[in-house]
Protein backbone atom coordinates (compact mmCIF):
# COMPACT_ATOMS: atom_id res chain seq x y z
CA UNK A 1 0.00 0.00 0.00
CA UNK A 2 1.36 3.42 -0.93
CA UNK A 3 1.30 6.15 1.71
CA UNK A 4 -0.72 9.33 1.35
CA UNK A 5 2.53 11.29 0.94
CA UNK A 6 3.54 9.08 -1.97
CA UNK A 7 0.14 9.45 -3.60
CA UNK A 8 0.32 13.23 -3.13
CA UNK A 9 3.82 13.33 -4.68
CA UNK A 10 2.62 11.25 -7.62
CA UNK A 11 -0.39 13.53 -8.16
CA UNK A 12 1.85 16.61 -8.03
CA UNK A 13 4.27 15.08 -10.55
CA UNK A 14 1.38 14.35 -12.94
CA UNK A 15 -0.06 17.87 -12.64
CA UNK A 16 3.35 19.45 -13.35
CA UNK A 17 4.53 16.83 -15.87
CA UNK A 18 4.99 19.58 -18.48
CA UNK A 19 7.83 21.14 -16.48
CA UNK A 20 11.37 19.95 -17.35
CA UNK A 21 12.36 19.00 -13.79
CA UNK A 22 9.21 16.97 -13.11
CA UNK A 23 9.45 13.16 -13.21
CA UNK A 24 6.33 11.01 -13.17
CA UNK A 25 6.86 7.74 -11.24
CA UNK A 26 6.87 4.43 -13.07
CA UNK A 27 3.51 3.28 -14.34
CA UNK A 28 1.28 1.64 -11.76
CA UNK A 29 -2.41 1.27 -11.02
CA UNK A 30 -2.38 4.39 -8.83
CA UNK A 31 -0.41 6.41 -11.38
CA UNK A 32 -2.80 5.45 -14.19
CA UNK A 33 -5.82 6.32 -12.04
CA UNK A 34 -4.40 9.72 -11.06
CA UNK A 35 -3.56 10.47 -14.71
CA UNK A 36 -7.15 9.66 -15.66
CA UNK A 37 -8.47 11.98 -12.92
CA UNK A 38 -6.13 14.78 -14.07
CA UNK A 39 -7.41 14.38 -17.64
CA UNK A 40 -11.03 14.52 -16.49
CA UNK A 41 -10.30 17.60 -14.37
CA UNK A 42 -8.64 19.30 -17.34
CA UNK A 43 -11.73 18.73 -19.46
CA UNK A 44 -13.95 20.01 -16.64
CA UNK A 45 -11.92 23.19 -16.21
CA UNK A 46 -11.83 23.84 -19.96
CA UNK A 47 -15.60 23.58 -20.29
CA UNK A 48 -17.81 26.69 -20.27
CA UNK A 49 -20.89 24.72 -19.24
CA UNK A 50 -22.62 26.15 -16.18
CA UNK A 51 -22.47 23.79 -13.20
CA UNK A 52 -25.96 23.01 -11.81
CA UNK A 53 -26.43 24.40 -8.27
CA UNK A 54 -27.33 20.94 -6.93
CA UNK A 55 -24.05 19.45 -8.20
CA UNK A 56 -22.07 22.41 -6.86
CA UNK A 57 -23.69 21.87 -3.44
CA UNK A 58 -22.95 18.12 -3.40
CA UNK A 59 -19.32 18.63 -4.40
CA UNK A 60 -18.88 21.31 -1.75
CA UNK A 61 -20.35 19.07 0.95
CA UNK A 62 -18.20 16.13 -0.17
CA UNK A 63 -15.06 18.27 -0.14
CA UNK A 64 -15.78 19.67 3.33
CA UNK A 65 -16.55 16.19 4.68
CA UNK A 66 -13.28 14.88 3.27
CA UNK A 67 -11.35 17.76 4.89
CA UNK A 68 -13.01 16.99 8.25
CA UNK A 69 -12.16 13.29 7.97
CA UNK A 70 -8.52 14.10 7.25
CA UNK A 71 -8.13 16.23 10.39
CA UNK A 72 -5.84 15.11 13.25
CA UNK A 73 -7.16 12.33 15.46
CA UNK A 74 -7.81 13.23 19.14
CA UNK A 75 -4.89 12.26 21.37
CA UNK A 76 -5.21 9.08 23.47
CA UNK A 77 -3.70 8.42 26.89
CA UNK A 78 -0.19 6.85 26.60
CA UNK A 79 -1.33 3.59 28.24
CA UNK A 80 -4.17 3.08 25.79
CA UNK A 81 -3.54 1.83 22.26
CA UNK A 82 -4.85 4.23 19.65
CA UNK A 83 -7.69 2.70 17.70
CA UNK A 84 -7.52 3.04 13.96
CA UNK A 85 -10.49 4.85 12.46
CA UNK A 86 -12.89 2.56 10.69
CA UNK A 87 -11.78 3.78 7.25
CA UNK A 88 -8.24 2.52 8.07
CA UNK A 89 -9.26 -0.71 9.80
CA UNK A 90 -7.22 -3.74 8.61
CA UNK A 91 -10.14 -5.29 6.76
CA UNK A 92 -10.72 -2.07 4.81
CA UNK A 93 -7.17 -0.86 4.17
CA UNK A 94 -7.28 -2.30 0.68
CA UNK A 95 -9.79 0.46 -0.16
CA UNK A 96 -7.57 3.36 0.97
CA UNK A 97 -6.17 3.96 -2.50
CA UNK A 98 -9.65 4.05 -4.00
CA UNK A 99 -10.83 6.40 -1.23
CA UNK A 100 -7.93 8.79 -1.79
CA UNK A 101 -8.36 8.74 -5.55
CA UNK A 102 -12.07 9.46 -5.16
CA UNK A 103 -11.29 12.31 -2.77
CA UNK A 104 -8.74 13.67 -5.25
CA UNK A 105 -11.36 13.61 -7.99
CA UNK A 106 -13.79 15.54 -5.78
CA UNK A 107 -11.08 18.08 -4.91
CA UNK A 108 -10.05 18.56 -8.53
CA UNK A 109 -13.64 19.03 -9.67
CA UNK A 110 -14.29 21.36 -6.73
CA UNK A 111 -11.30 23.47 -7.73
CA UNK A 112 -12.48 23.46 -11.33
CA UNK A 113 -15.68 25.21 -10.26
CA UNK A 114 -13.64 28.14 -9.01
CA UNK A 115 -11.11 28.11 -11.87
CA UNK A 116 -13.67 27.85 -14.65
CA UNK A 117 -13.15 30.80 -17.02
CA UNK A 118 -15.93 33.35 -17.08
CA UNK A 119 -17.98 33.70 -20.23
CA UNK A 120 -16.23 35.98 -22.67
CA UNK A 121 -17.59 39.48 -23.04
CA UNK A 122 -18.68 40.38 -26.57
CA UNK A 123 -16.18 42.55 -28.44
CA UNK A 124 -16.90 46.20 -29.20
CA UNK A 125 -17.55 45.23 -32.82
CA UNK A 126 -20.10 42.62 -31.71
CA UNK A 127 -21.80 45.09 -29.37
CA UNK A 128 -22.03 47.63 -32.20
CA UNK A 129 -23.47 45.00 -34.56
CA UNK A 130 -26.08 44.05 -31.96
CA UNK A 131 -27.04 47.69 -31.50
CA UNK A 132 -27.29 48.15 -35.25
CA UNK A 133 -29.77 45.25 -35.47
CA UNK A 134 -32.01 46.97 -32.95
CA UNK A 135 -35.16 48.46 -34.48
CA UNK A 136 -34.98 52.24 -34.45
CA UNK A 137 -31.21 52.50 -34.00
CA UNK A 138 -29.85 55.69 -35.56
CA UNK A 139 -26.99 55.42 -38.06
CA UNK A 140 -25.24 58.46 -39.55
CA UNK A 141 -22.13 58.80 -41.72
CA UNK A 142 -19.20 60.99 -40.76
CA UNK A 143 -18.21 64.01 -42.82
CA UNK A 144 -14.95 65.92 -42.53
CA UNK A 145 -15.19 69.00 -40.33
CA UNK A 146 -14.17 72.57 -41.25
CA UNK A 147 -10.80 72.35 -39.48
CA UNK A 148 -7.71 72.11 -41.73
CA UNK A 149 -6.69 69.19 -39.51
CA UNK A 150 -9.77 67.14 -40.45
CA UNK A 151 -8.03 64.64 -42.66
CA UNK A 152 -10.15 62.28 -44.77
CA UNK A 153 -12.44 60.81 -42.13
CA UNK A 154 -14.85 58.01 -43.04
CA UNK A 155 -17.10 55.81 -40.94
CA UNK A 156 -20.37 56.19 -39.11
CA UNK A 157 -22.24 56.64 -35.83
CA UNK A 158 -24.67 54.10 -34.37
CA UNK A 159 -26.88 55.35 -31.53
CA UNK A 160 -29.74 53.79 -29.56
CA UNK A 161 -32.06 56.18 -27.74
CA UNK A 162 -33.63 53.36 -25.73
CA UNK A 163 -30.30 52.04 -24.48
CA UNK A 164 -28.60 55.44 -24.37
CA UNK A 165 -25.68 53.66 -26.00
CA UNK A 166 -23.68 54.37 -29.11
CA UNK A 167 -20.56 53.52 -31.10
CA UNK A 168 -18.40 55.53 -33.51
CA UNK A 169 -16.48 53.95 -36.39
CA UNK A 170 -13.55 55.90 -37.79
CA UNK A 171 -10.86 55.72 -40.42
CA UNK A 172 -8.81 58.68 -41.62
CA UNK A 173 -8.84 60.86 -38.51
CA UNK A 174 -5.64 62.93 -38.24
CA UNK A 175 -2.82 61.72 -35.99
CA UNK A 176 -2.41 63.60 -32.71
CA UNK A 177 0.53 64.38 -30.44
CA UNK A 178 0.63 63.25 -26.82
CA UNK A 179 -0.81 66.51 -25.53
CA UNK A 180 -4.14 66.26 -27.35
CA UNK A 181 -7.11 63.91 -27.63
CA UNK A 182 -10.33 63.74 -29.60
CA UNK A 183 -13.56 64.62 -27.81
CA UNK A 184 -17.10 63.75 -28.87
CA UNK A 185 -19.96 66.21 -28.50
CA UNK A 186 -23.58 65.12 -28.85
CA UNK A 187 -26.09 67.70 -30.04
CA UNK A 188 -29.33 67.10 -28.13
CA UNK A 189 -32.34 68.61 -29.91
CA UNK A 190 -34.30 68.62 -26.63
CA UNK A 191 -31.63 70.51 -24.71
CA UNK A 192 -30.68 74.16 -24.97
CA UNK A 193 -27.11 75.31 -24.62
CA UNK A 194 -23.83 73.57 -25.36
CA UNK A 195 -23.64 70.02 -26.76
CA UNK A 196 -23.27 67.14 -24.29
CA UNK A 197 -19.81 65.74 -23.64
CA UNK A 198 -19.60 62.28 -25.25
CA UNK A 199 -16.15 61.30 -23.99
CA UNK A 200 -12.45 61.65 -24.77
CA UNK A 201 -10.66 59.11 -26.94
CA UNK A 202 -7.56 58.44 -29.01
CA UNK A 203 -7.01 56.52 -32.24
CA UNK A 204 -4.16 54.01 -32.50
CA UNK A 205 -4.00 54.21 -36.30
CA UNK A 206 -5.01 57.05 -38.60
CA UNK A 207 -5.60 54.62 -41.50
CA UNK A 208 -7.11 51.47 -39.97
CA UNK A 209 -10.77 51.33 -38.96
CA UNK A 210 -11.40 51.87 -35.25
CA UNK A 211 -14.60 51.48 -33.21
CA UNK A 212 -15.02 53.73 -30.17
CA UNK A 213 -17.87 53.46 -27.63
CA UNK A 214 -19.59 56.70 -26.63
CA UNK A 215 -19.65 57.90 -23.02
CA UNK A 216 -22.39 60.52 -22.81
CA UNK A 217 -22.14 62.52 -19.58
CA UNK A 218 -25.90 63.25 -19.57
CA UNK A 219 -29.05 61.47 -20.85
CA UNK A 220 -29.74 62.34 -24.49
CA UNK A 221 -33.34 63.19 -25.32
CA UNK A 222 -33.02 63.66 -29.09
CA UNK A 223 -29.68 62.95 -30.75
CA UNK A 224 -29.61 65.50 -33.57
CA UNK A 225 -25.92 65.40 -34.35
CA UNK A 226 -22.43 64.31 -33.34
CA UNK A 227 -19.29 66.45 -33.49
CA UNK A 228 -15.65 65.45 -32.91
CA UNK A 229 -13.12 68.10 -31.90
CA UNK A 230 -9.43 68.13 -31.00
CA UNK A 231 -8.90 69.21 -27.40
CA UNK A 232 -6.13 69.34 -24.82
CA UNK A 233 -5.41 65.98 -23.16
CA UNK A 234 -7.72 66.67 -20.19
CA UNK A 235 -10.58 67.69 -22.47
CA UNK A 236 -12.94 70.63 -22.27
CA UNK A 237 -16.13 71.31 -20.32
CA UNK A 238 -17.39 73.45 -23.17
CA UNK A 239 -15.49 73.25 -26.46
CA UNK A 240 -14.42 76.36 -28.31
CA UNK A 241 -14.68 74.15 -31.43
CA UNK A 242 -11.48 75.54 -32.85
CA UNK A 243 -10.70 72.23 -34.49
CA UNK A 244 -13.84 70.34 -35.58
CA UNK A 245 -12.55 67.31 -37.48
CA UNK A 246 -15.73 65.25 -38.01
CA UNK A 247 -19.49 65.77 -37.98
CA UNK A 248 -22.54 63.54 -38.38
CA UNK A 249 -25.79 65.54 -38.53
CA UNK A 250 -29.33 64.25 -38.99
Amino acid sequence: MRSFDNLESTAEAIVFAHEPDSQVPASSRETAELERIAALATVAMASHTTVPPSLRSRLTEAGMAWCRDCGPEPSSPPDEPRALPERLAPDRRHGLGTFLLGAAAVALLWLSLGLRPAAEEPSIAEQRAELLRETGALQLDWSAGPSPRSGTVTGDVVWSHGRQEGYMTFAGLPPLDREHRFQLWIVDGDRQGAPVDGGLFTIASATEQTIVPMAASLPIGNAAGFVVTIEAWNGAVVSEQEHVVATAIR
